[in-house]
């Protein structure tokens, strides 16, 4: 159903769209006073511009797609790198696989809405004395290329909150909006050759438009989730790589401590 959520939120409005152009000609007798050809330009020019945004947003998107990935992928390096480390006496390998976790659980919290993105960051600093010891009991280059991971995690999070945070171009949106209003207003005001290609083209044309705004403006956040991590939109990116990490994870913590 998320698939047609946007669609099935949009058709209330397309609805309203056409129940005032029958009011407008049943009702008031009004029945346009433009062609619907003359609005061909207004169109196109909406097309255009919808085109524009939708490229600047899918860039963003695209490149969010794979960070979550990203994000599981150098965890789990780390992970490998305290296991390599693990045979080194006076390193707590179970300690810095135990604080990574919580790296982890931190982040998908925050996903969740559940915590800042602070308390992300201090969990990854909260890393550092485990990398101090790993370097302390000999295991140096293992702790040196630790940190440089450390510091891809950290660069990911601050993407992922700069992607949320940040709309694509808001005076693009502006524009965009009024020319969407404006093609709705010039529907209405439009005078059709036949019902059937008026109220068929009314409805189709709005709820195109609509629509793709809507996407658009769904596109430029693709981290929003309810605090159950399920997707509040139709466009958000997938969690699944770090959340199997993180059972993954948690597997080997728990057989390492039963050993």
């Amino acid at each position: 159903m998320i698939k047609w959520k946007l669609v099935l939120t949009t058709l209330p409005l397309v609805a309203l769209v056409v129940a005032a152009k029958i009011v407008m000609e049943r009702g008031f007798g009004l029945h346009g006073w433009v062609e619907f050809g003359d609005v061909s330009a207004v169109l196109t020019a909406g097309a255009f511009l919808i085109g524009f945004m939708l490229a600047g947003t899918m860039s963003d998107f695209k490149e969010s797609e794979k960070l979550p990935s990203e994000l599981a992928c150098t965890l789990e390096t780390i992970e490998d790198l305290i296991s390599v480390s693990a045979c080194k006496k006076g390193f707590d390998a179970k300690a810095a696989r135990a604080a990574l976790l919580e790296v982890t659980d931190r982040a998908i919290q925050w996903f969740a809405r559940k915590r800042p993105v602070g308390d992300v960051y201090a969990a990854i600093d909260g890393m550092n004395p485990h990398f101090q010891s790993m370097d302390l009991q000999g295991a140096t280059a293992h702790a040196n290329r630790s940190l440089v991971f450390m510091n891809t995690i950290r660069r990911i999070i601050g993407r992922i909150e700069v992607v949320s945070k940040t709309g694509f171009l808001d005076s693009g949106y502006a524009i965009l909006e009024i020319i969407v209003t404006a093609i709705i207003v010039l529907l209405l005001a439009s005078r059709f050759k036949t019902i059937v290609a008026e109220y068929t083209l009314i409805t189709f044309i709005t709820l195109v438009y609509v629509y793709m705004l809507r996407l658009i403006r769904d596109i430029d956040d693709p981290f929003e989730y309810h605090s159950d991590l399920v997707r509040r939109g139709a466009a958000e990116v997938e969690l699944f790589p770090l959340l199997d990490y993180r059972e993954r994870a948690a597997a080997r913590l728990e057989h390492s401590e039963t050993q």
